[in-house]
């Protein structure tokens, strides 16, 4: 998914009839925690809600997936720092039709379900 001409790491899932973008991290942007000496409370509603989100957001494997913006922009300043000129720019893209992909997804998750065929 694309946000302000970036892209996104993303989780498209049908929630009581309508359709939840949850916009993700990639793992580089995850920073690690550190020494949590004092947690803040959290209730039990707090933590079955937490238990339920992770539950549900279970299956995708976002190891398998790379940011190509952040992967696009080490190679520029790479490039630069060794002395070399940039690129120009590209053309922008069209927008992406979102429902044909969402169909096509369904068709694909139908025929996956049907052992390939429709």
């Amino acid at each position: 998914m694309a946000l302000r001409s970036r892209e996104r790491l993303s989780v498209l899932r049908p929630r009581n009839g309508i359709l939840v973008l949850h916009t993700l991290h990639w793992p580089e942007e995850i920073r690690d925690p550190g020494d949590l000496s004092s947690p803040a409370p959290t209730t039990d509603r707090e933590l079955n809600l937490a238990e339920l989100l992770m539950t549900e957001m279970a299956g995708v494997d976002i190891t398998e997936l790379h940011d190509d913006y952040a992967q696009a922009l080490n190679l520029l300043v790479d490039t630069l720092a060794a002395g070399g000129k940039a690129a120009p720019p590209r053309e922008p893209q069209p927008p992406m039709d979102l429902m044909a992909a969402l169909e096509e997804s369904v068709r694909d998750a139908q025929r996956a379900r049907n052992g390939g065929h429709m």
